[in-house]
């Protein structure tokens, strides 16, 4: 059987407004579980951990609420450094800030890729799904204040504005987070 009720875990509410617009049709709810995060470039790995981790932590009462825990993992890789900062964009992002990030890549190759990789845990076995959403672009300077993270230095391919430059419909129509929600969408029919 196919989940209906899934609890988003994530502590961003920027993240937990773009799922809610996203992920219209099914119930939704958010909660922070400060979960302890593995360290490396391979998304998939960091996702299956987290997901697991968070079944985990769930109570007796959420275990009979919900039907799958939904895990986040956004990733930044820039092509010109191996896909680095990749999963670990947000302790870079901490550290640089988005300008920072973007300096990253003076006298290098812009181009880049946004990735979203949504880990579905399913409460009652415990398995694993995971859902991914890429969208090739370039790094710039920053620009625009909309979104959150490093939305202002990211220009996806065809745009020139950044993420942040665009309206949180225009960017829904096109980011990462939107091709995995599709995905995730499309499997759940």
């Amino acid at each position: 059987m196919k989940p209906k009720r899934l609890l988003l875990i994530t502590g961003n509410r920027g993240k937990a407004a773009e799922f809610q617009s996203l992920l219209g049709g099914l119930e939704l709810a958010h909660k922070r579980i400060d979960l302890i995060e593995i360290q490396s470039l391979d998304a998939q790995e960091i996702g299956l951990h987290k997901a697991k981790e968070a079944l985990s932590q769930l109570n007796e009462q959420e275990k009979l609420r919900y039907d799958a825990v939904l895990t986040d993992d956004t990733s930044l890789r820039f092509l010109s450094l191996g896909g680095f900062p990749g999963a670990l964009v947000k302790p870079c992002l901490d550290a640089l800030g988005p300008a920072g990030l973007a300096n990253l890549l003076i006298d290098k190759s812009k181009e880049a890729e946004a990735l979203c990789l949504l880990s579905l845990g399913l409460v009652k076995t415990g398995e694993v799904l995971q859902f991914e959403g890429l969208v090739p672009g370039q790094i710039g300077p920053p620009q625009g204040d909309q979104g959150f993270g490093w939305d202002a230095i990211f220009y996806p391919q065809g745009q020139n504005l950044s993420y942040a430059q665009l309206s949180s419909d225009q960017k829904n129509q096109i980011s990462h987070r939107t091709l995995a929600v599709k995905a995730l969408q499309a499997w759940l029919g």
